[in-house]
């Protein structure tokens, strides 16, 4: 059975899907509170005078790690609550969310992982040799800590997103579109739009989301092509991981004691549409032939169609076309 067509093997009513996105949502929003007033009582500031402190000045406050900590308890909050409801409302084997191999193919997440890794590394290298901008901010004081909270927090927060937007998402929404693209195309233009707040669109513009928006396309063609989250997942979590550890700017989501820090004026450079226009065309055209994906064009615009009923159950209402 293709990925997306695992939503057979649990209960998929609307009512299961209403009760699962608000539950998720409300454990995010909760967490991302208690967390956040936990972390500004561990430097003395009480409850009641958090409506004092801007975001930047509790940053400032707490220190780039514990601010990073805080930031990414949520997700790890949603990663367990969409589990959850995912073994519990839908019913559904939790192995379905994550592949339709019998198990976790980690060789694939670490090709992926590997490859996007080389195509970033090679990037700041050149980077740093040609641009004064690119300045050693190796601070060894908070690395270390920092090294910790990147390889082992972060991949959850990492994890969360494809699981919730190329797996719940992805699966859940072929009931409604019937084509594996159109699924693809509405789930990365959601990606991209929960970025809107993000200070990145504020200082380079709403074009930056065309960005988000290509990233999570490639990321839904992996999945769907690949029939699993392997591939995407580990392009995301290497990603995201250079971003907090490798280089940093004053600016951005996420700002870290990372070991480079790009202290020049925020513009979209051409090496962002390089990634989109080449290096992701080109990673599609290598897992292509490592691992002979067939008739992509099928895969992709075939029509999927599941009963869309609570008694389904064990993949029987998926329709092999």
């Amino acid at each position: 059975m293709r990925y997306l067509r695992l939503a057979a093997l649990g209960k998929r009513s609307y009512l299961r899907y209403v009760i699962t996105i608000t539950g998720i949502i409300s454990v995010f929003i909760v967490t991302g509170q208690l967390s956040y007033a936990t972390g500004m009582s561990l430097i003395g500031v009480q409850t009641s005078e958090l409506a004092n402190y801007s975001l930047v000045q509790a940053r400032e406050l707490m220190g780039n790690n514990l601010f990073f900590i805080i930031n990414l308890l949520p997700f790890v909050a949603l990663f367990f609550a969409l589990l959850l409801s995912i073994k519990y409302i839908h019913q559904r084997p939790l192995w379905s969310i994550f592949s339709a191999r019998n198990t976790f193919d980690w060789k694939r997440f670490f090709l992926s992982f590997t490859l996007f890794g080389v195509v970033l590394g090679g990037g700041l290298c050149y980077a740093s040799l040609t641009n004064e901008n690119i300045q050693w901010n190796y601070q060894k004081d908070s690395f270390w800590m920092l090294l910790g909270i990147s390889c082992f927090i972060l991949p959850i927060q990492t994890a969360v997103e494809e699981l919730l937007f190329r797996g719940y998402m992805m699966q859940g929404s072929i009931n409604v579109f019937k084509k594996p693209i159109i699924s693809a195309v509405v789930s990365s233009i959601i990606f991209a739009g929960l970025h809107i707040d993000n200070p990145e669109v504020e200082k380079l513009g709403t074009q930056i989301l065309l960005y988000y928006f290509s990233c999570g396309l490639f990321m839904a063609l992996l999945t769907v092509l690949d029939d699993g989250l392997e591939l995407s997942l580990g392009f995301h979590t290497i990603n995201n991981i250079f971003g907090a550890l490798m280089v940093t700017n004053n600016w951005q989501v996420f700002q870290t004691d990372a070991l480079f820090m790009d202290v020049s004026e925020p513009v979209i450079g051409i090496d962002l549409w390089i990634i989109v226009l080449v290096f992701f065309p080109m990673l599609l055209f290598i897992y292509h032939k490592v691992y002979k994906w067939k008739s992509w064009k099928k895969v992709l615009f075939e029509t999927i169609e599941l009963e869309n009923s609570d008694q389904t159950e064990g993949g029987k209402g998926a329709s092999e076309n």
